[in-house]
Order: structure tokens, then C-alpha cells, then sequence
């Protein structure tokens, strides 16, 4: 099922990009192999919206038709094609690897032998593993001549955005954006404040900070003590981590803060 032709500006060699189930993921789901050309859509799927993969089909905060993976034998692509939020593609062999996949993005070219994408729902994340063959090395670019199909669903399937359920306009946002401020200001910092100093930003107790905290982390992130990374201040690097990697929060946001 293919969403977006591409052409080919070098040729690859007759490799195979496999999907597979997420290890850490309970959602049943076949293995592809994927040879040079081929593409696999993935989503929630429905009447209307037939997918390759599927991915919480309860969970209407996934778009029905969320997105495409393409294999180019060597390497393989990604088209997002959300109005409202980004993917994730985690490079599963290192710690801190990843690059963001922004709505409407098409044929963005994955540089990772083995991948985990992630893309969020109002129930937490939901994931397959892509593993290529060989790290990215030819460069391909999308066909801006070949039609591109729309998502035309029908009143009731429409799909719930509302992915984290984020208001911006709650003071748990503003929470969440002052643990972010050094990273938005400085992209390069690894600097996330504690609880007394961001307490201190905003004209709140630490103890309001720390309540605000657990909030996001378990009902707006799905996110569980056992699931997070543990040590000095996990909690924080959990928000700031998620809030930066799906762009919920961004540089325009610091105008929310005093």
C-alpha cells in the first residue's frame, strides 16, 4: 500500500528493512520484510482506513492513517502524516539517538540500523522496531511530481488530537515549560532545574511543583515510577525529555513565563 512514490537518485543493493513488534510493547503485530520499493502504513486503522500495522486500535488520540515506512534497501524513510503532532524515531543502539518527525512530514530519511518508532496517544506511547541493514548511504528525494494522498474521514471515526491532552493555559504547562527553559534557551544544555528553583520561577511551593509533577508524569505522560529511569531527579528528566522530543513544548512557549 503505497502513500508516496519516491525516485530513485542512486541505486541500492537487494537489502531487506524488517518491522517487527516492539520487544516492550503487548500489541500483537506481524513481521514485514520490506524489500527496496516497497512501503507498510501503520495506524490505528478502521472501516474506512484500511493499514499494514496496526497500533491501538482503541486509542483515538492515533490517527487512523498515521503514517508510511519505506524501504529503500540500505536504508528506509518515514512519512508522518499527522496535522497536529510529531513521531519519534529512537536509535535503539544508542542511549541518546533519536531525531523527531514532525506533522506532515514526508519521506524523512531514518539514519539508524535499528530503530524503535514511537508515535503517542492518549494511552501512552505506541511502537514497532525498524531494523535496516546497513547504516544510510545514499541519499533519495521525495517525487514533488507524484500525488499524495488525504486522510477524508467520516465524522465518527475522526480522530481525537489531543494526544497528551496538554493545556497550555493550567499551571502544570507552565510547570512543564520552566523545567524545559534552559534546553529551549540553549539547545546544547543538559542543565534541567530542580523542583526548589523552578518553585522559585513561577511564585509556587515546592511542595505545588512536586504535586504538579506526579500529574503530568502519570496522567498526562502514562509514565510509572518502574518505567522511568531511576536516580537523582528522574522525574524531572522524564518531563523535560518527552515535553522536548514531541514538541510540546517549544521556544514560543517561554512567553508563558514571568
Amino acid at each position: 500500500m503505497s502513500l508516496h512514490p519516491f525516485r530513485f537518485d542512486s541505486p541500492v543493493s537487494d537489502q531487506v528493512v524488517t518491522v517487527q513488534k516492539d520487544y516492550d510493547s503487548d500489541t500483537p503485530m506481524d513481521t514485514h520484510h520490506l524489500k527496496p520499493g516497497e512501503n507498510r502504513t501503520f495506524g490505528r486503522g478502521g472501516r474506512n482506513r484500511k493499514v499494514d500495522i496496526l497500533l491501538a486500535t482503541e486509542d483515538r488520540a492515533v490517527s487512523r492513517l498515521a503514517g508510511e515506512i519505506s524501504s529503500y534497501g540500505d536504508h528506509w524513510r518515514i512519512t508522518n502524516l499527522s496535522p497536529t503532532k510529531s513521531y519519534l524515531v529512537e536509535n535503539t543502539e544508542r542511549l541518546a539517538g533519536y531525531i523527531q518527525v514532525p506533522p506532515h512530514t514526508q519521506g524523512m530519511l531514518v539514519p539508524f540500523e535499528t530503530s524503535r518508532v514511537l508515535v503517542p496517544g492518549a494511552q501512552g506511547e505506541h511502537g514497532f522496531l525498524v531494523m535496516a541493514p546497513a547504516a544510510c548511504s545514499s541519499v533519495l528525494v521525495p517525487d514533488e511530481t507524484a500525488p499524495f494522498g488525504e486522510a477524508d474521514e467520516t465524522f465518527d471515526e475522526r480522530t481525537d488530537l489531543r494526544s497528551f491532552r496538554i493545556d497550555r493555559l493550567h499551571t502544570y504547562y507552565r510547570v512543564l515549560v520552566a523545567f524545559c527553559e534552559p534546553r529551549l534557551r540553549n539547545p546544547g544544555s543538559r542543565v534541567i532545574p530542580t523542583q526548589t528553583e523552578v518553585a522559585e520561577r513561577l511564585g509556587l511551593s515546592k511542595a505545588a511543583v512536586n504535586s504538579h509533577i506526579d500529574y503530568l508524569l502519570k496522567n498526562k505522560f502514562q509514565v510509572e515510577p518502574e518505567e522511568a529511569r531511576q536516580g537523582r531527579d528522574w522525574r524531572a528528566d522524564v518531563l523535560t525529555e518527552k515535553a522536548l522530543h514531541y514538541g510540546l513544548v517549544t521556544e514560543q512557549d517561554l512567553a508563558r513565563l514571568p
